[in-house]
């Protein structure tokens, strides 16, 4: 809506509008025009008595209604290395961005992503909010926060001799994003394997092996974890 305030007095004046996108001109002191599309309008109202005539004209940002919003993140990321939220919109514009990390930081940027270090394993929620002078949107983001480790490996008791064993390691994170190094300790080759955590191998004499996996980051190559197990190994019962 637009009104017009002409001096010494809006009587027996004629009004003329141009909204600046392409519309017919409107005619009066009070109009109202709608929009179609955001962006920077120049609105210009011309005034005449028949005596004198004047122009005056107001720059108008036409803000787009903020919808659809989504967020997605990097997540689960280790311990120390960046964590990425990335929002999108559906629709809206000149957008304030903020993001709660759950940790007590606080962003805000006029971009839709942001890369955050967490300084504590755990959980965390992120709130994203996008705002414009007219509308917000709101939403949660989970993340999940590592210390990279290998947490178990199976099996972990006596394995009988000249017997294929599959051996599985649970580590935290992405699995299938580390490099597995495995050592049997018995002399035979080092196996190496890129995002499978698990491997088979056979025990040709019974005995006690130091069977060791070695882990490497599949996000950062300097991060590394060892996890280290002694292994029965038994032949079968054959009499008694």
């Amino acid at each position: 809506e637009f009104e017009a305030h002409p001096l010494p007095s809006p009587y027996g004046i004629h009004y003329n509008w141009r909204f600046g996108d392409g519309s017919p001109p409107m005619q009066g002191r009070r109009v109202a025009h709608t929009y179609a599309q955001s962006g920077i309008f120049n609105v210009c109202v011309s005034v005449n008595n028949t005596i004198s005539s004047m122009e005056a004209c107001a720059e108008v940002f036409v803000f787009e209604e903020i919808a659809d919003l989504t967020a997605k993140s990097s997540s689960p990321t280790e311990l120390h290395s960046p964590t990425v939220v990335q929002a999108r919109l559906g629709s809206g514009n000149n957008i304030t961005w903020t993001f709660s990390m759950g940790d007590g930081e606080i962003y805000t940027t006029s971009t839709p992503h942001i890369s955050h270090k967490y300084v504590t394993e755990g959980n965390y929620t992120v709130n994203v909010t996008a705002a414009n002078a007219v509308s917000f949107g709101w939403t949660p983001v989970s993340v999940q926060v590592f210390v990279f480790q290998v947490v178990r490996m199976e099996p972990s008791g006596c394995v009988q001799e000249r017997t294929l064993v599959n051996f599985q390691a649970w580590v935290s994170g992405n699995a299938s994003a580390h490099l597995y190094e495995w050592s049997f300790g018995d002399g035979s080759p080092n196996e190496t394997h890129q995002g499978n955590p698990t491997v088979s191998h056979t025990y040709r004499t019974s005995g006690k092996y130091h069977l060791s996996l070695r882990l490497s980051s599949g996000v950062n190559k300097a991060t590394k974890a060892n996890f280290f197990n002694w292994m029965c190994v038994q032949p079968a019962l054959t009499n008694i």
